[in-house]
């Protein structure tokens, strides 16, 4: 992480010399405490205007590091950029002192005492909206499996590539929220929340031997085939009922167009007389 650490001890000594920063402070892995040498740089800046600060922001941060990108996100409330040896900076601009839980956050330069610091009382789940929650995705997997006969049929496989990486998000989501380890970290992060007998599920459900239909055919089922395991448990232990007749109904119709379509494959799953 030394790339990291040489960018925030100069940082610290451009923010103290900067009367316009009023307070600054780290989030994300670097706030929690628990950055490693692929971490990002997600920085907070209390500013006495953050509009005036907008025009010389980029050579402010150049100063610091060269850029090869620089954007302004999020009607200017966010700088996210690249610097020439790869570290990736997020700097969040702000106006007003928001409340910070100590435990998220690393202060690096408050002139005034006016950041609040709060620990935030975690709230009871909320069980009814976790149950839809979980129905609704479960179901928007099956639909989105009921469109592979269509691309497969016309020979887009690039569709059906991109609609894995639909139906994967959709099935690490179900897993987390079902089984009670919602991900509170940024997209780069998700092995530690899936645990190692569920990623290594869904890594070997991905496995491609080529970017052709039969390799795509049976990804898509292997995915399936997850929700058909972890599906039913999950409404089990969430008090909801699980669509059935939503798979079944999807599955008889992938068999129907994919058998019109001359496909050589055996059926999907063993209990409707399949092999899988």
């Amino acid at each position: 992480m030394q790339m990291q650490h040489d960018f925030l001890a100069d940082l610290q000594a451009k923010l103290e010399n900067d009367a316009r920063v009023l307070a600054a402070w780290l989030e994300g892995s670097f706030g929690r405490g628990s950055a490693d040498r692929y971490s990002d740089i997600d920085l907070h800046l209390l500013l006495r205007e953050a509009g005036a600060f907008h025009s010389d922001a980029r050579a402010w941060l150049e100063v610091l590091r060269p850029l090869v990108l620089y954007k302004l996100l999020f009607d200017g409330r966010m700088i996210n950029a690249l610097t020439d040896a790869g570290l990736r900076i997020d700097i969040w601009l702000h106006e007003e002192a928001p409340v910070l839980d100590p435990a998220k956050v690393k202060v690096l330069l408050d002139r005034d005492g006016l950041l609040r610091l709060d620990a935030s009382p975690t709230p009871a789940p909320d069980t009814a909206k976790i149950a839809a929650d979980l129905l609704a995705q479960i179901e928007e997997f099956w639909r989105c499996i009921a469109l592979l006969p269509t691309v497969i049929g016309r020979n887009e496989l690039l569709v059906s590539f991109t609609g894995l990486n639909v139906e994967l998000g959709l099935v690490t989501e179900i897993l987390m929220t079902g089984y009670g380890r919602p991900r509170d970290r940024g997209v780069k992060v998700l092995n530690a929340y899936l645990g190692d007998a569920r990623r290594d599920e869904l890594e070997a459900a991905l496995d491609l031997h080529g970017l052709n239909a039969e390799s795509l055919v049976m990804a898509h089922m292997a995915l399936a085939g997850v929700i058909r395991k972890h599906g039913p448990l999950l409404a089990a232990r969430h008090g909801f009922a699980y669509p059935t007749t939503l798979e079944e109904a999807v599955l008889r119709y992938g068999e129907q167009e994919l058998h019109a379509i001359a496909w050589e494959r055996p059926p999907f799953f063993a209990e409707h007389g399949e092999g899988n």
